[in-house]
C-alpha cells in the first residue's frame, strides 16, 4: 500500500492547476507539470526524466507515495507556495524533513484515529484472552480424553 504524503489546505479550498502552475513556475524548474496525463496532472521532476517520482492532483490535494528525502523537500518547499501543508498518512504535517506537528484542524480526525486504535487494542486483547482460554479448554480437553480412553 505504502505511505502517502499530501498537499492540502486548510477548510477544504482545493489546489487548482492554475495556481499550481504558477507555484512550479517560481521553483527554478525544479518541479514541472504535465497536464496531459491521465485521469489526473502530474507533477514531477523534470532533470531526472522517467526516473522522477511524481505527484498527482486529485480532488484538490496533490499526493504522492513513499516519496524520498529529496522529493518530500520538494513538497514542502511547493506546499508552502501554495498557502498549504504537507501531511503524512499518521496525520503529521511536515514544518521541514526534520520537523512535524500535528495541525490543529487535523484534531478532530486525530481523536478518531486515536479511539480506532484504542478499540482495535481492546478487541485485540479480547482476542488474545479468547484463544487462551480455548487453548487451556482443548488441553484439558485432551487431557480428559487421554485419561479416559486411552490410558
Amino acid at each position: 500500500m505504502g505511505y502517502h504524503i499530501s498537499i492540502l489546505r486548510t477548510h477544504a479550498n482545493p489546489i487548482g492547476t492554475g495556481e499550481l502552475m504558477q507555484a512550479i513556475g517560481r521553483m527554478s524548474g525544479r518541479l514541472a507539470v504535465d497536464q496531459d496525463a491521465q485521469p489526473d496532472p502530474q507533477v514531477y521532476q523534470p532533470a531526472k526524466g522517467e526516473e522522477s517520482e511524481i505527484m498527482l492532483l486529485e480532488d484538490g490535494e496533490l499526493w504522492a507515495r513513499n516519496p524520498s528525502q529529496e522529493f518530500l523537500g520538494l513538497m514542502i518547499e511547493l506546499a508552502g507556495l501554495l498557502g498549504a501543508r504537507a501531511r503524512g498518512d499518521e496525520l503529521e504535517t511536515y514544518r521541514s524533513l526534520d520537523e512535524t506537528y500535528h495541525h490543529p484542524d487535523d484534531r478532530e480526525l486525530i481523536a478518531e484515529a486515536e479511539e480506532r486504535s484504542r478499540k482495535l487494542a481492546s478487541d485485540l486483547r479480547r482476542k488474545d484472552w479468547l484463544v487462551r482460554f480455548a487453548t487451556v479448554g482443548v488441553s484439558a480437553l485432551i487431557g480428559w480424553i487421554y485419561a479416559r480412553f486411552i490410558k
